[in-house]
């Protein structure tokens, strides 16, 4: 059986993005989001493999999460 690792031992692997926030440093929350961004990234190519190159409903939704994790990611970086 594969356990999960959490990616920093300071916020619970639930936690808010108020939380996050609130407890990390900006390095630890882009870590964090990186690792989103690459999940959500996976999940829309795996999405447009099974749907021959087009957008669904659920895979528009990854997209939308991408670009909103870029955004943080770009004030995070300022």
């Amino acid at each position: 059986m594969e356990i999960i690792t959490p990616l920093n031992n300071k916020v619970s692997m639930f936690a808010t993005n108020q939380e996050l926030y609130a407890q990390l440093t900006d390095k630890e929350i882009i870590d964090i989001k990186l690792c989103k961004l690459d999940e959500y990234a996976q999940d829309l190519l795996h999405l447009t493999e099974k749907t021959n190159g087009e957008l669904s409903m659920a895979s528009s939704s990854k997209y939308n999460s991408i670009q909103e994790i870029l955004v943080e990611l770009t004030e995070l970086n300022c």
